[in-house]
């Protein structure tokens, strides 16, 4: 590892306004800053960071480290790869401190070779061949200079001319089946895409990681992405958001949309805050992407039972990650781009200022199953389907609202809705999972073990306090590995600033222990010396007084007059011990 570089790029980059980037909701907290962790769900937020130490640790789910931990595990980067981007950030120069591991080189050879194959289709639609896919883009209503800007291309009608292409420039069989570009047969690789107009894929870190080919003519699937690679996972890229990021920040809200073509009219005419899943449902990590611009969000829908549907379930998601979420459709049956190019950007955001919140959405959906007026099961109905969405709304204050919305358009007691939110599911009531084998429960760190290290993270100078302490003072073995790290790096070098990082070299599997230890908050009137002393000394007499029941239990069972004179003299050993505790 460079550890040169990695210093290097930790002074010059605060960790709290690089994740900052990712977790837009950072809230100071004293000396650190807290949010809702952006690795799990929660609705009370556990997650912290701090600029003086470096560090972010999530109390929920026990995600912790340092900016380079962070980075690879928000975009699941290996740690060159994230040393890489960091290093360019901080404007450092890289150089890789140890060749690349075999699943890097892999990554980044699919990487180049998706950069190749999207030279070559967009030099194909430029060209002669192109003409046609030309016309069409033309008849979409697409500018070149849209054409140009999204990078779309042309996959030709030939079996094998990505294929020939890619050989010719060193590219092997098994490189473009990597790259989800080529099908190996019999007669050899043959190209994905064929008479297409293509569309690169590229996620939001300005990576080309895939893509999506529109049929020209007449043709199943219409549409049809790339498989699954080392690089895409269509659940983890939302089509435009490379583009779409900041003005997303700036209009206060991103616009969930259908299709590639919707996106591009949408950023031609300049609503370029509008972004679209890849042929596939909202998923969490959709919402975790669009949470890192923005708290809100409006889902554009086809008014048919389907895009209902759709919407309805991908808002419900949405909301569970803590987005504020409302929806709204296009008139006459038109999809985005269709109605963009007809009455323009004004228009178009007229529709979504007119967005219904979910619940006066959904409440309408279930108002709209049942005749009027509404019979008393037909209300009990409604309500229960309501509740189930009022439920996934994790802001307190909101829920509250939602349930006296559906209360006074339903025609309900609020009360009756509220205590809904509360009962069960029926099903649950009865169900009794079957009991599943538990693993062995290593013994819990306790509080005074807790204390202590984290204290010594903080004034490792004073570790000389605890030099009487024993592996046997020690409640749970992790923690005395973790105090025996500790002594020995801050052995090694006394004057290190990291001593979290240190420690961690000698117990790897602690390391996410480590960074939650030293991101714990000390007393307002911590005495290092006073405090570190005490608790050595609690942890010494808890031990003591464990080995003294021990023997006792063993010269019980002895039984008197068979007592070895060495238990005796321990015996007596311990007992002397404890009298310092005593007095």
């Amino acid at each position: 590892m460079n550890y040169n570089l990695t210093e290097q790029i930790k002074e010059r980059l605060d960790i709290v306004e690089f994740i900052r980037q990712y977790v837009p909701d950072l809230k100071r907290a004293g000396k650190t800053y807290k949010a809702c962790c952006p690795f799990h769900k929660e609705k009370t937020p556990s997650f912290t960071c701090s600029s003086e130490k470096g560090l972010f640790y999530c109390f929920g789910c026990q995600e912790g480290g340092d900016i380079f931990a962070f980075l690879m595990k928000m975009e699941n980067l290996s740690f060159n790869e994230a040393l890489e981007k960091l290093a360019g950030l901080a404007g450092l120069e890289y150089k890789p401190a140890r060749p690349m591991t075999g699943e890097e080189i892999r990554r980044a050879n699919v990487r180049k070779l998706l950069e190749f194959a999207k030279a070559f289709y967009h030099k194909n639609l430029l060209g002669a061949e192109g003409e046609r896919a030309r016309a069409y883009a033309q008849e979409r209503n697409l500018t070149p200079q849209t054409c140009e800007k999204f990078e779309l291309g042309l996959a030709l009608n030939d079996a094998t001319a990505l294929a020939r292409a890619a050989r010719a420039a060193k590219y092997t069989d098994k490189d473009l089946k990597e790259a989800g570009l080529c099908v190996i047969t019999a007669y050899g690789p043959r190209d994905y895409y064929r008479n297409r107009l293509m569309f690169p894929i590229i996620n939001q870190r300005g990576d080309t990681v895939g893509f999506g080919g529109r049929i020209l003519g007449e043709g199943d699937p219409k549409y049809l992405n790339s498989p699954e690679t080392v690089l895409f996972t269509k659940s983890h890229v939302l089509y435009g958001l490379n583009f779409a990021g900041p003005a997303i920040r700036k209009a206060g809200h991103a616009v969930l949309l259908e299709g590639y073509m919707d996106v591009i009219a949408c950023h031609q005419a300049g609503a370029d805050y509008t972004v679209a899943p890849l042929g596939t449902s909202l998923t969490e990590e959709h919402a975790r992407l669009l949470k890192r611009y923005t708290d809100n969000v409006i889902v554009l829908f086809d008014p048919d039972a389907a895009g209902i549907k759709a919407a309805l379930r991908g808002a419900l998601i949405l909301i569970e990650r803590g987005l504020f979420v409302k929806v709204a459709s296009l008139p006459e049956g038109l999809d985005p781009d269709e109605y963009i190019a007809k009455y323009g950007k004004e228009s178009f955001e007229n529709i979504l200022n007119q967005a219904q919140d979910l619940i006066a959405f959904h409440t309408a959906l279930q108002l709209d199953l049942y005749p009027q007026p509404l019979q008393a099961q037909d209300k009990t109905r409604i309500v229960t389907e309501l509740a189930e969405t009022i439920a996934k709304q994790p802001d307190e204050i909101v829920r509250r609202e939602w349930a006296k919305y559906v209360a006074e358009h339903v025609g309900v007691d609020e009360q009756l809705v509220l205590e809904r939110l509360r009962k069960p599911a029926p099903f649950a009531q009865n169900f009794q999972p079957r009991p599943q084998p538990q693993p062995a429960v290593q013994p819990a760190v306790s509080a005074a073990e807790e204390d202590l290290l984290s204290w010594l993270l903080k004034s490792p100078e004073h570790m000389v306090l605890c030099s009487e302490l024993t592996q046997e003072d020690f409640s749970s073995p992790g923690a005395w590995k973790i105090f025996e790290a500790l002594v020995r790096a801050h052995t090694a070098n006394p004057q290190s600033q990291d001593l979290a990082q240190a420690a961690a070299a000698y117990v790897p599997e602690q390391k996410k222990e480590l960074v939650k230890l030293a991101m714990l908050q000390t007393p307002a009137d911590f005495d290092p010396a006073r405090d570190i002393a005490a608790c050595a000394a609690k942890l010494e007499r808890a031990g003591l007084h464990k080995r003294l029941e021990a023997v006792k239990r063993q010269m019980k069972q002895l039984g008197a007059g068979n007592v070895p004179p060495e238990i005796i003299q321990k015996y007596m050993q311990l007992q002397n011990k404890l009298k310092k505790y005593r007095s």
